[in-house]
């Protein structure tokens, strides 16, 4: 299947599944009426997965003509009234589920045990127990790639400091701390340097502009954090920046500043369970479920170009890659 990539202007979670445009024209092999339907908590958690699926469903409405829309879920449903919420869409017509909450995905993968002529694509948390042939679930890996960005802001450091400013409440956010932080000692230990880490954390825009206003421009900053924190960032005097879920290579709006991103790749199999619903290829077998996220390619430290880290500093991120692959696998 040809992929058509997806240029995106403006993150929005999914306010508007219609705030894209595709960079080339593709005619789809099959085109349907059908809904896919991202189910995510009230509140949005900065950094789940529920982003990336966002940016995925726009993708998966653009080749394939789905309807797509995003499903809340209230804060403190119980799982009676998730099965409500998943029964009153499935009837409206949508047989394409999406998810990446722990307690949705489970609701989800239940539900569609019980309704054969869906699909269900949910991601995180652990393999669901009794796993239906028609549900597709793949594992998320963020700390690991929290780990490579450590690695690669030390490795750009020139003053031998690296800042990292985490906004309070992001997904995982002390084992993003202690990932990143573990890149860092990583490098230093691969290459007999010694760059220190400073992380700060912050609840607003005001706190990330005194924290960066204090701080050396010529610091690399990794920033994991919303879009309210990113404004300030972009309009701050960091000369080089490291982020996390921005769609690096597929949004206009990365700061251009930007050297890598922490980033997903569940577009193509957001598509494929696209595809295979339009076939009718609800049941797999066996069933798709995928652990190893950073194995699988479902995480990636993502560069701006080829040219942002030179060849030793490749292979050292490489070596320390398949370091955190194994320790995920012994």
């Amino acid at each position: 299947m040809k992929l058509i990539k997806v240029v995106i202007s403006g993150i929005l979670i999914l306010g508007s599944l219609t705030a894209c445009s595709a960079s080339k024209s593709e005619d789809p092999t099959h085109k349907a009426r059908a809904s896919a339907c991202l189910v995510t908590p009230e509140v949005t958690v900065a950094g789940s997965p529920d982003q990336d699926l966002a940016y995925d469903i726009i993708e998966a409405k653009v080749v394939y003509g789905l309807n797509a829309k995003e499903v809340k879920v209230a804060k403190g449903s119980s799982d009676s009234q998730i099965d409500n919420v998943l029964f009153t869409n499935l009837k409206a017509g949508c047989v394409y589920f999406l998810s990446a909450e722990s307690q949705i995905n489970s609701r989800i993968a239940k539900f569609a045990g019980n309704h054969k002529y869906m699909v269900a694509l949910i991601v995180g948390g652990s393999e669901p127990k009794d796993q239906p042939a028609n549900v597709r679930w793949v594992s998320d890996d963020f700390t690991s790639g929290a780990a490579l960005a450590g690695f690669a802001a030390a490795a750009k450091a020139t003053t031998d400091n690296v800042l990292l400013l985490v906004q309070d409440g992001y997904f995982q956010e002390a084992p993003v701390v202690s990932s990143f932080t573990a890149g860092v000692k990583a490098f230093n230990k691969a290459t007999g340097k010694n760059v220190d880490l400073e992380v700060t954390k912050v609840t607003n825009s005001t706190q990330a502009k005194t924290a960066l206003q204090a701080h050396n421009p010529e610091v690399v900053v990794a920033v994991f954090a919303g879009k309210t924190i990113w404004k300030v960032v972009k309009k701050s005097g960091a000369l080089l920046l490291i982020g996390a879920n921005l769609q690096l290579g597929n949004s206009a709006d990365v700061d251009p500043r930007v050297e890598a991103s922490v980033e997903r790749n569940f577009s193509e199999l957001v598509l494929s369970t696209a595809s295979d619903l339009l076939d009718k290829k609800f049941n797999l077998d066996p069933v798709f479920a995928q652990n190893g996220a950073l194995a699988n390619g479902f995480i990636e430290l993502r560069t701006k170009s080829d040219t942002v880290f030179d060849g030793t500093t490749l292979d050292q991120l490489g070596t320390y890659k398949e370091l955190l692959i194994a320790s995920k696998t012994s």
